[in-house]
């Protein structure tokens, strides 16, 4: 097999930057032989060139982004992260005339047509696998290998710190504070870990799949978003007890040519194909009209699995640098299905026989309830809970309920409302 020598630049040397910089020297050969194809990378943008970065080679370091964008590679690999100076990086690269490869979540979506609209107008690719799920190909998944499919809906597991954290919850009994520490400890969380216990990262995932799944670009603000603050331990010990885990779950479905999207904890039954998910680790759930349900599972995060789709998207566009994603500009509409689901509900409240007219309320607007409890606050900080698991109701009823429960003189916060995906 003839070889040819890529080029590549490097924007970024952090966790997955030096990720990459020690997968392609250790299977440098190994891809010679695989892919005809001989990667080299020219130069590495930091900020910091003093900081020691065992592996990689100091001559190729630098703080001056033109030295990289400008230095004749074939290639730009963005791994600065953000939207600034991140989107004008790939904007000049792509410019410039060279591919780029990404795993910026936050940039794609927020303007990933736009970049991907660059790319054709230069007439390059531009690779962004890395950018959901780590490891795990669903990019490529859903772009030619699903191809021939009607995606009907995706679920899935998005983000490894609150998985990791949840797990650390329902295994060790440990509270939140606890397990998020951990989780900070190991690496699987920010020193701010707002963007990913809030949500936020999981619905950014979500929107880059639903818009590859479903063809069109979806509008971020119609986007359902709950992160995992308000779980406890004990939710996760009554979880537990309904033969269920919590895990935070990103879903879109396409309903009558409307796109429904939703991010927040679920109570997954122990049959769930995504209740197994534990750790760090994420999984996508792919419903199509031709395949069927296929389960996507791996490593999440890291340097090392984030690095390998880098990789397989840089040895994807040397070897066919001719194919190019299609790019839509249907905007796709949204809506707000009013599912029925079971429920789990906890009420913090003043005494715990408030029990008593919560569960009047609910069931005065039709909502069965199929077990309730009440326990006392454990210290004069706290407040006593009421914790109820309804019978299958509508959303629309439950939030008119919850509303009604609100204004009781009982009630003493935002109640907690989990639905038990079936």
């Amino acid at each position: 097999m003839s070889k040819k020598q890529l080029s590549i630049g490097l924007l970024g040397c952090g966790t997955v930057g030096s990720g990459l910089v020690e997968l392609v020297n250790r299977t440098r050969d190994l891809l010679r032989e695989r892919s005809g194809v001989d990667l080299k990378i020219s130069r590495i943008l930091v900020r910091d060139a003093d900081k020691p970065r065992p592996g990689v080679d100091r001559a190729l370091i630098t703080t001056r982004p033109e030295k990289v964008l400008q230095n004749g590679c074939d290639m730009v690999v963005e791994l600065v992260g953000g939207m600034e100076p991140a989107r004008s990086f790939i904007h000049d690269a792509l410019a410039g005339r060279k591919h780029v490869v990404t795993a910026n979540k936050a940039l794609l979506a927020a303007d990933g047509f736009n970049l991907l609209r660059a790319a054709a107008q230069h007439k390059v690719r531009f690779g962004f696998e890395a950018s959901v799920c780590g490891g795990i190909p669903i990019i490529r998944a859903l772009k030619n290998g699903l191809v021939g499919n009607q995606i009907q809906s995706l679920a899935g597991i998005l983000n490894g710190t609150c998985n990791y954290i949840l797990t650390r919850m329902e295994e060790d009994r440990a509270e939140f504070p606890e397990a998020l520490q951990d989780a900070q400890k190991k690496g699987f969380a920010e020193a701010d870990p707002t963007l990913d216990i809030d949500g936020h990262d999981a619905a950014q995932k979500l929107k880059i799949l639903a818009e590859l799944a479903f063809d069109g670009q979806v509008p971020a603000e119609a986007m359902q978003v709950d992160g995992i603050r308000q779980i406890t331990a004990d939710d996760l010990r009554t979880a537990r007890e309904l033969g269920c885990v919590i895990r935070h779950v990103a879903a879109a479905e396409m309903i009558d040519g409307a796109v429904a999207l939703r991010v927040g904890p679920a109570l997954l039954r122990a049959s769930h194909q995504l209740s197994g998910v534990r750790n760090e680790n994420n999984a996508v759930l792919v419903r199509g009209d031709a395949v069927g349900e296929m389960l996507f599972f791996g490593k999440g995060a890291g340097s090392l699995p984030t690095a390998s789709a880098v990789l397989s998207d840089i040895v994807d566009i040397a070897c066919n640098k001719t194919m190019r994603m299609p790019i839509t500009s249907r905007q796709l509409s949204t809506t707000t299905p009013d599912h029925s689901s079971h429920n789990y509900l906890r009420f913090p409240v003043h005494e715990p026989s408030a029990i008593g007219p919560i569960s009047g309320i609910l069931e005065r607007n039709g909502i069965a309830v199929q077990r309730a409890a009440a326990t006392w606050a454990r210290n004069g900080h706290d407040a006593s809970q009421v914790k109820i698991v309804t019978q299958s109701c509508s959303e629309r009823i439950l939030e008119k309920a919850l509303h009604d429960v609100s204004r009781l003189p009982v009630s003493a916060g935002k109640p907690l409302r989990v639905p038990i995906a079936e």
